[in-house]
């Protein structure tokens, strides 16, 4: 006769991605500053809990490592996102590039961890041209 089988595991929604950073304070200011998070939970110099979009990303002290995650957040105006994190000096990894059906750009928080910002139906050319007009 055979085993009976164990159902599946069921998980719910992710509940929070979380990145290493070296300063919880400078992190939890340029999510907020910066890129307009909202901050839930303060622990510092341990922790710190912050919405950005529709992700919570948990801010833990520690040095971040490589390969580490890369959370991307879709965008209404790349061309507008792009020329707000230079004018806050934010260090652009891979400027705007093409990828299927959209462009993208990757850049860097304070403490290195890297995020990026997709928008779908133009090109990195269109978005450039928006920025430049």
């Amino acid at each position: 006769m055979p085993e009976p089988t164990e159902a599946p595991l069921t998980l719910g929604l992710l509940d929070v991605i979380t990145l290493r950073v070296p300063d919880v304070a400078a992190a939890l200011g340029f999510y907020r500053d910066t890129l307009g998070a909202v901050p839930i939970e303060e622990d510092p110099p341990v922790w710190a809990r912050v919405r950005l979009g529709n992700v919570d990303l948990g801010l833990h002290q520690g040095e971040p490592g490589a390969g580490g995650p890369e959370p991307s957040f879709r965008v209404q105006d790349i061309a507008a996102v792009r020329a707000h994190l230079r004018r806050r000096g934010v260090p652009i990894a891979l400027d705007l590039h093409d990828i299927p059906g959209g462009v993208m750009l990757v850049f860097a928080d304070p403490g290195g961890n890297v995020l990026a910002v997709t928008q779908y139906g133009l090109t990195a050319a269109e978005a450039a041209a928006r920025q430049a007009g």
